[in-house]
């Protein structure tokens, strides 16, 4: 996939498309931001990482998360 023209046939790209916020996505006072990894043997992860405790805690750790291609979707609405 190039960031310019992705294929949207090939469930990695259309991965990358739907999970990465690497910008970030604004949920009240917090900025989450995704990362799309894909491996060698076609495993996507997806780390997400908050870029502050609101809650005034100690830093919190992101979230790993396994994005499994399972096939195409159901008809729609």
């Amino acid at each position: 996939m190039s960031a310019d023209e992705p294929d949207i046939t090939n469930p990695v790209d259309v991965a990358r498309l739907a999970f990465s916020a690497e910008d970030g996505v604004i949920q009240d006072n917090v900025t989450w931001q995704s990362y799309v990894d894909t491996h060698d043997d076609g495993t996507i992860t997806v780390d997400v990482y908050p870029d502050h405790n609101p809650m005034g805690d100690a830093d919190i750790g992101g979230f790993r998360y396994r994005v499994e291609y399972v096939g195409p979707a159901p008809e729609g609405p």
